[in-house]
């Protein structure tokens, strides 16, 4: 019994640690507040039902990250606003998850690198790569999201 009481306390202060960072992320990569929150519903209850696999495997973090992803890009609705999401359709999809956090939310590279599952230096050659890759004009527009300072609300 106190396995089955545990597991969800795990996930519990799994969510809370990072739920409100999954929020705003998914808000900015669907440019709605509502089409955002069901994408990060939609990934939670996915976490939820895989939650012991994801505990079993590798790096739980990256695995949230992953079905975060998936619930984002398939987040009913309108298409995007192409601004908000251009970055997805010129990038690999890490180096676009590391230029949003990074420059649109602004997240140190440790704090994207924690949301992400992965670790810094991989951050770093992850915004490297994509300053490489974009044009010189597009990286000039990045910069923190004026929506983002205002919390996860």
């Amino acid at each position: 019994m106190v396995g089955r009481s545990r597991a969800p306390l795990d996930f519990a202060a799994f969510c809370l640690l990072y739920r409100a960072r999954w929020a705003q992320y998914a808000r900015l990569r669907v440019g709605d507040r509502v089409r955002g929150d069901r994408a990060v519903q939609s990934a939670v209850a996915e976490l939820a039902v895989n939650w012991a696999d994801i505990l079993r495997g590798p790096n739980p973090t990256a695995g949230a990250w992953r079905i975060l992803g998936r619930a984002v890009t398939r987040a009913p609705g309108p298409m995007p606003v192409p601004a908000r999401d251009t970055l997805h359709d010129a990038l690999p999809g890490p180096q676009a998850d590391a230029v949003l956090l990074h420059y649109r939310l602004g997240l140190t590279l440790t704090a994207t690198a924690d949301l992400m599952g992965t670790d810094p230096p991989e951050v770093a050659a992850h915004l490297v790569a994509a300053e490489r890759s974009l044009p010189t004009a597009m990286v000039k527009t990045l910069e923190r999201d004026p929506e983002a300072s205002h919390g996860p609300s």
